[in-house]
């Protein structure tokens, strides 16, 4: 039997990388997401109050979900 159709997986130059460029900057976008999600978080020396708007509850959740979603979809593209 003649192995000629089957490539070598040790070999580095045959082997592709698990990125591709596109995968690195949708990482960087969901860090940068997280990043600015949690410095929504921080709002400077106000109790959060439900009952009026406030980006600490109201926006941040959702930029550090996307920020997540971003993450977990740059991971797993392919």
């Amino acid at each position: 039997m003649s192995e000629t159709g089957k490539k070598s997986a040790g070999s580095p130059a045959e082997s592709p990388m698990p990125f591709r460029r596109q995968n690195y900057r949708l990482l960087a976008i969901g860090a940068a997401l997280l990043v600015v999600g949690y410095a929504l978080l921080l709002v400077p020396n106000r109790f959060v109050d439900s009952r009026s708007f406030s980006v600490a509850l109201y926006v941040a959740p959702w930029v550090i979900l996307g920020g997540i979603g971003t993450l977990l979809y740059a991971i797993l593209r392919r």
